[in-house]
């Protein structure tokens, strides 16, 4: 066998891709990786599994600067350059190019925009499908939202114009409503959107009991600038955020998967601020509403309840004066009963001391001297008893006086 040298072998496959890839063909990749240097584009095409992200095949491409020039002139410089953005499903023009150096590199000649649009529909349809299979579409629409949402936790880019749109239509509200605002900064657009956005999701809800609600703002874009928010994962997270979201990331005309999980969108972040400026609005004139019905009834109640006090006045009066009366009259009717029992107390004890008087006269000793009797005494003590007496002196009390015998 033969030993050729490198450089002919090199030679022999660059004769074989010339004669058997003459024309430029088309073809479907995925963009792996997107430079630029000195005006130039270069790529790395992937195709992976239909399930999974294994890849399958890898090539390298380049867009020349006066090819690209040439696709900004075909389809507009936005729309060119929106195209070429990691994880983009492309359909692109290629020739094929074998250098003896530097080996097989495809030369993009033009670009396929209806494939991408196209591409990016199917998969935001396949979200859809998903989700609503999950019962995830109208899960945040059907968190309550506060009656006064000022503390607001922002996702976006911190050079975005419409986060600075956002800002500004809040602070120059002319009703003076105040809003506390604290961003998480995300990437709004290319293959980082999901990963940061879902990440800040994760920051908010740890700490869910600081805010009111979740506000998501970009400025407007085409439908591959917005491509990131038709993502499962992304709308997934949003669909499970543990607070309302409400979203500003597109213009009128745009339409992602992120707009349907969302609590509210409001298309723009103009937008989404005027909302929430007449939520403050609302929830003020109802406050007003609600302190002027409060008055009206307060004021009917205080008149109610004057007219029912001042006929419970009279009542107690009426009242008052009746049982007065009643109780001057018992007490009347109390005061004779009083003295007519006094009386009769009075009459029944005099009969019984008229009573014990002539009881008390008829034992009297002085009622029995009168009869003849006599009292016997020696030494003080009256004597009953012949035996009692003693030698000496013995007193005999007579009704009209004393005699006194001596006892031998």
């Amino acid at each position: 066998m033969d030993t050729l040298p490198l450089s002919q072998l090199a030679a022999f496959i660059r004769r074989v891709f010339a004669l058997n890839l003459p024309e430029a063909v088309w073809v479907a990749a995925e963009l792996g990786q997107v430079s630029t240097s000195r005006g130039h584009t270069w790529l790395t095409l992937v195709e992976k599994q239909a399930e999974g992200d294994a890849i399958v095949a890898q090539l390298d491409a380049v867009v020349w600067a006066s090819g690209l020039k040439r696709m900004n002139k075909l389809h507009g410089p936005k729309l060119v350059r929106d195209l070429f953005q990691e994880g983009m499903s492309v359909r692109l023009q290629v020739t094929t190019s074998f250098h003896e150096r530097f080996g097989l590199k495809l030369i993009v000649e033009d670009i396929d925009p209806a494939h991408t649009i196209g591409s990016l529909e199917r998969r935001r349809q396949a979200t859809l499908e998903a989700l609503a299979a999950d019962g995830l579409l109208d899960r945040n629409a059907n968190l309550p939202l506060p009656l006064v949402p000022q503390r607001l936790a922002v996702i976006s880019s911190d050079t975005a114009a419409g986060l600075a749109d956002f800002q500004r239509q809040l602070d120059e509200n002319t009703y003076g409503f105040a809003f506390a605002t604290e961003l998480y900064p995300a990437a709004m657009q290319g293959v980082q959107t999901g990963e940061e956005v879902t990440a800040r999701l994760r920051q908010i809800a740890r700490r869910r009991h600081e805010y009111d609600l979740i506000v998501l703002v970009r400025g407007g874009g085409g439908k591959t600038d917005l491509a990131a928010f038709n993502e499962e994962a992304i709308c997934r997270a949003l669909a499970d955020a543990p607070l309302p979201v409400l979203a500003g990331i597109g213009h009128e005309i745009d339409d992602t998967v992120a707009d349907r999980v969302v609590h509210r969108s409001l298309k723009t972040p103009t937008a989404v601020a005027v909302y929430l400026i007449e939520q403050l609005l609302r929830a003020e004139s109802h406050a007003l509403h609600l302190g002027r019905s409060i008055a009206i009834t307060a004021g009917q109640l205080r008149t109610q309840e004057a007219t029912r006090l001042v006929r419970y006045a009279g009542e107690v009066d009426r009242a008052a004066a009746a049982s007065l009366q009643t109780a001057h009259l018992r007490a009347a009717a109390l005061l004779d009963e009083l003295q007519r029992t006094a009386r009769q107390s009075v009459a029944v004890t005099q009969q019984r001391l008229d009573h014990y008087g002539v009881l008390l006269d008829a034992l009297r000793p002085e009622t029995t001297l009168a009869r003849g009797y006599a009292l016997v005494s020696q030494h003080g003590k009256l004597v009953t008893d012949p035996d009692m007496v003693e030698p000496g002196e013995v007193t005999l009390r007579l009704r009209d006086g004393r005699i006194k015998l001596q006892k031998p």
